[in-house]
This record gives C-alpha cells, structure tokens and sequence, in this order.
C-alpha cells in the first residue's frame, strides 16, 4: 500500500491552475476541506479509499492529513494496509512552511512512524523513527536548505498562489524532502482539456541518478486533481477519481497575496 498511495500523492499534490487561495483567516471547528478518492488498478475499479483533509489548528497554522484503506478482498494482502500522511504547516509571508511531516505505515509486521521536523532555529532537517509504541529516535540530520517541501505542504502552496502564476507550456522544478538522497520533482503544465488542466510530472532522485513517473493528471477548475494515474506494471495502471468534486472550495478563501519564486525553484 505505501508505493500505490505514494504514489497518487504525488499526483494529488498538483492542484493547479489560474490564481491561488490562501487558508481562511478563522479557526474552523470541522475540516476546511475533504477531499475523497478512489482507487483502481486495473480492471479492478475500488482497491482502496482515500482523502485529503485540511484543517486549521490556530490562527496562521494548519494541518494536512492523507490516508487510506484497501477495500474488500485487497485486505487481505499484506501490501494493501492503511497508512497515513500528516503535515503542521504555518503560513508566514505568503506560504506555507512545513513544521513536521508524518509518515505512518507498516512493514515487516511493525507499525513504523517516521518523522520529518524542520528545525528552522537551527538550520537542520531531523529526520526521527519510531517503531510499534516505542520512543521515535533521531536517524539521522542534514542540513536544512530552503525551500524544501513534503508532498501535503506543496499541493497547498501551490493552491495558495506561493510559485507565481502558472500557464500551459510552463515547466516548474522543485525540491522534496530528502531521503537523505537529494530529490526534484519536475511539473510540467499542458493544456487546457475538457476533463481539465493536464499535468505531467516525475522526480528525480539526484545522487543516484534514478527516476520515478511519470505520472499524469487533469486538474478542475479549482486547481484540485480529478483523475490521476500512472502505470505500475506493464499490464495496468494505478488512477485515482475524485468522488466528491461538489465539496472542493470554492469560496470564503481570501486571495494569498503574491509572492516572488522562492530561491532554488525554476520556472
């Protein structure tokens, strides 16, 4: 299950379109937006259910949660479990800066948690493992180099208008959290469809020259993936469909203000 919703995450971050959103300036009580998919592979059409829930926690800090289930028969398959994908992001000068990323999955029969956290004071990325109930432990730290994104912070920043304005025929390289290995993910913009905007994207992972994707989408008009899809075997292809395109924001967002590209991205 890890690599199928990896996967769609990394075609779910790319909301894209016109100008962005930022998050609402009061603090919600339920979720600011939920967003639901379901998955197939295949000829099999409901795998597993995920989705993508926004909510603020206080004034100028968010939280991000993606996680999933395998459905039915795909259960009882080791590699169809659930797991999740969490972020604490605070909006400062126009976007969304990553606090701590949360992975949670399992392997080998242990419930493993790894922790991203973002040590801005002292310039480091701390990278934490816990396994089962035990106390996470630090791994390893490299250097914080910004801008750095995990998947959930960046499919928000680009909602929030944080990259510039992005048209059809652009091309916009940004840097993922590390593994510790150095990764890029290259977007590029296609044109307008009738299904919606269509996106293409691949990361690179630079220090051992390897690639993943590509991976393909069509986005609506709010900048939020309605189909995803990539192929993961020579005989099918994992996609994504939004079930509930009538719950994506559409209004009580005020315009983000306009920022400048971050330095280290290029359009």
């Amino acid at each position: 299950m890890k690599r199928a919703i990896w996967v769609l995450l990394m075609c779910l971050i790319l909301g894209l379109g016109q100008s962005g959103t930022a998050p609402a300036a009061a603090v919600d009580q339920g979720p600011l937006e939920e967003l639901k998919y379901r998955l197939s592979l295949g000829i099999w059409e409901d795998v597993a259910r995920v989705h993508l829930r926004l909510t603020q926690v206080e004034p100028g800090r968010y939280r991000a949660e993606f996680a999933g289930a395998a459905q039915g028969a795909w259960r009882l398959l080791s590699r169809w479990l659930p797991e999740s994908y969490e972020t604490e992001m605070a909006l400062e000068a126009g976007r969304l800066k990553p606090l701590i990323y949360r992975e949670k999955f399992q392997a080998k029969g242990q419930n493993i948690t790894k922790e991203y956290r973002f040590n801005y004071s002292q310039g480091l990325l701390e990278i934490w493992r816990g396994v089962d109930q035990r106390k996470p432990v630090k791994e390893w730290q490299i250097p914080l180099k910004e801008p750095v994104y995990d998947p959930l912070t960046l499919f928000y920043n680009l909602r929030l208008g944080a990259f510039g304005p992005l048209a059809g025929g652009q091309t916009l390289k940004v840097a993922l959290i590390p593994t510790p290995e150095t990764r890029v993910m290259t977007i590029n913009l296609g044109p307008e469809t009738a299904q919606g905007r269509k996106v293409m994207l691949t990361i690179k992972t630079q220090d051992v020259e390897a690639e993943d994707g590509p991976y393909f989408l069509f986005c609506t008009p709010e900048r939020v993936p309605r189909l995803a899809w990539v192929r993961v075997v020579s005989f099918a292809k994992l996609s994504g469909q939004l079930l509930n395109p009538g719950e994506v924001m559409k209004n009580g967002l005020p315009p983000a203000p306009r920022v400048s590209l971050h330095e280290g991205e290029k359009r």
